[in-house]
């Protein structure tokens, strides 16, 4: 395990660093792994008083080891991944960015923008959500631990994606990336649809694209197998 970099984890919106348990169980600890909850999520409070995107990606980045290390984000964890690598941080090695949200705004319309929200907190939006985001069925712990984690996201965190870091532009900054780079998605995408991830990696110089058959939006969680032998893959060609 010492010779093969550390995975660095960064979860999706909405969720906590317990969302990456099923992966984190199928890589059988085979990689040293750092898995927080972002701040303003899993019962953490948010950055006070002006949350931003360069402050999550400086967060993120504080938490890698003195060698060498593969950034993992999950949809907004993709996003933050991302910005974290354009400062260059020691060590890193390469990006493995699952369903991640895009270095563009985020397409949302002002309407769903709207109601998500004022969705928050909302149990009942929470599990309506995770039903219709989902290709295959999560445990009932899996989905009951999605829903607790949605219901804990600090309002702060909540506001500041929806209005600002979903929306915020780095993609100018993105096209000087030289790094390995995998993205993942699933066939069935209903969060971000079908275009977004194949737009992403067009961005990246050299970047791979997977699709993941039997997957929704919630990637790690839906088909950790696929998940755990695309970052075998990804980590043994560094």
């Amino acid at each position: 395990m010492t010779n093969r970099p550390c995975l660095v984890f960064g979860h999706y919106f909405g969720g906590s660093a317990r969302s990456w348990a099923p992966l984190l169980a199928a890589l059988a600890g085979e990689f040293e792994c750092v898995v927080p909850d972002l701040p303003g999520f899993g019962g953490t409070a948010a950055p006070a008083p002006d949350p931003s995107l360069d402050g999550y990606a400086a967060a993120f980045a504080a938490l890698s080891p003195p060698r060498p290390w593969i950034a993992v984000g999950h949809s907004m964890g993709g996003k933050i991944a991302l910005a974290a690598a354009l400062d260059r941080p020691a060590g890193l090695a390469g990006l493995v960015l699952i369903a991640p949200s895009p270095p563009t705004p985020e397409p949302m319309t002002p309407i769903d923008r709207r109601k998500t929200l004022a969705s928050f907190g909302d149990l009942d939006d929470a599990r309506s959500h995770f039903e219709e985001i989902t290709e295959h069925t999560l445990s009932s712990e899996q989905f009951a631990a999605c829903v607790a984690d949605e219901l804990a996201v600090d309002r702060i965190a909540w506001d500041w994606w929806l209005e600002r870091g979903s929306r915020d532009d780095i993609s100018g900054a993105t096209a000087t990336l030289t790094l390995p780079v995998l993205v993942l998605t699933g066939d069935n995408d209903t969060v971000l649809g079908p275009n977004i991830a194949p737009g992403v990696a067009a961005r990246l110089a050299g970047a791979q694209l997977e699709t993941v058959a039997g997957a929704g939006h919630l990637v790690p969680l839906e088909r950790p197998d696929a998940v755990a032998g695309a970052v075998r893959r990804f980590a043994a060609g560094l």
